[in-house]
């Protein structure tokens, strides 16, 4: 049922950029190809073998829970949808659009401690806690678990980005903190997930051979991976941050010059 809210929020992207291209304010194409990707990323992960396969596969379910919280949200906050929809929408729609993004709720999620907090808290709650093997058991549990995943890396890095408006823009300094300090926190659960003497999962382990055997193997290569893959992403974001601050750096100083130079 994964493919529903997908492909809903493809034609509803879709329909933004028609609207937005005949009102004569067209949405710029590269954000509508990094929306795109993002939800194709989001379908790779769900609806897709590795799925199937996550219920069978500590490693591969780590694979699955990186690509909803490292790679399809910022693909999707760089689409700028919430941009898209204030051009394309009619104007009471668009503001009350406006008045939700002031909304005490968006308020709360905006804020980068918060988008924080809920990045890092989940992936302790979902890892450390009965609810792990209980979505290994229950579809309706797992559905949930990865929304979970999802909103929780959406809120996350959508001020990070910074394409759409928001209640807490953030500066490229606190861009910089907020993914460095992710990296600690995810090291930290990789190492507790590695460390375990025995599977932490009995939904894994209780499978039959070769998967239940090799269970306690499949959980340390899944933890590895997360530490690995895992930083590498947020080293990379944070790269792509710096660059873009030194960017708009260079960009001031340069209209710093040009008015001094027209002053003079």
């Amino acid at each position: 049922m994964a493919i529903v809210p997908i492909v809903a929020a493809a034609w509803l992207y879709g329909m933004g950029l028609r609207r937005a291209a005949r009102s004569g304010t067209p949405h710029p194409h590269r954000s509508g190809v990094a929306f795109f990707a993002g939800l194709a990323v989001v379908a790779l992960a769900l609806v897709s073998p590795i799925d199937a396969y996550a219920e069978a596969s500590f490693s591969v379910h780590m694979a699955q829970h990186l690509l909803l919280t490292l790679l399809a949200p910022p693909l999707l906050a760089l689409g700028a949808p919430i941009t898209l929809a204030l051009r394309a929408t009619r104007p009471a729609t668009a503001k009350l659009l406006s008045r939700l993004l002031r909304s005490e709720v968006a308020v709360v999620l905006g804020n980068p401690v918060v988008g924080w907090v809920l990045f890092v808290g989940v992936g302790f709650v979902i890892h450390l806690t009965p609810l792990f093997d209980l979505a290994l058991r229950s579809p309706a549990i797992h559905a949930l678990e990865h929304a979970l995943w999802l909103g929780a890396a959406l809120v996350y890095w959508w001020p990070i980005v910074g394409r759409d408006p928001t209640p807490h823009p953030m500066s490229h300094p606190v861009r910089l903190l907020s993914l460095f300090l992710a990296m600690p926190a995810m090291s930290f659960l990789a190492l507790a997930i590695y460390s375990a003497r025995a599977p932490l999962y009995d939904g894994y382990a209780s499978l039959p051979a070769p998967w239940g055997p090799a269970a306690l193997a499949d959980q340390r290569g899944g933890a590895t991976m997360m530490w690995l893959v895992g930083n590498l992403a947020l080293v990379v974001a944070m790269l792509i941050v710096a660059a873009a601050w030194k960017r708009e750096e260079d960009a001031r100083q340069r209209r710093l010059e040009a008015r001094m130079s027209g002053g003079s």
